[in-house]
């Protein structure tokens, strides 16, 4: 899968690595300090995607360290089957 690089401020070093899986982007970003900055500063909705970093589900209140990758994955849902 391509992935498309955008650049939002000059700096590389000053961004924050967000990896956007429902789009296949990844997006270097000025740094935000909430998943709800953020998913603002896309216009995500908090209840159409998962925030991670490392090995964490953030939650829309939470920080975020910008010298750590981003992942933005959609949230899945499945019915029951009876």
């Amino acid at each position: 899968m391509d992935q498309k690089i955008h650049l939002s401020i000059p700096h590389p070093d000053r961004t924050l690595t967000v990896l956007n899986h429902q789009s296949g982007e990844t997006l270097h970003l000025k740094p935000v300090k909430t998943v709800q900055a953020l998913l603002g500063a896309l216009a995500l909705s908090p209840e159409t995607v998962l925030v991670i970093q490392e090995d964490s589900l953030l939650c829309d209140d939470d920080a975020i360290d910008p010298g750590k990758p981003v992942e933005i994955r959609p949230v899945i849902s499945g019915g029951s089957l009876s």
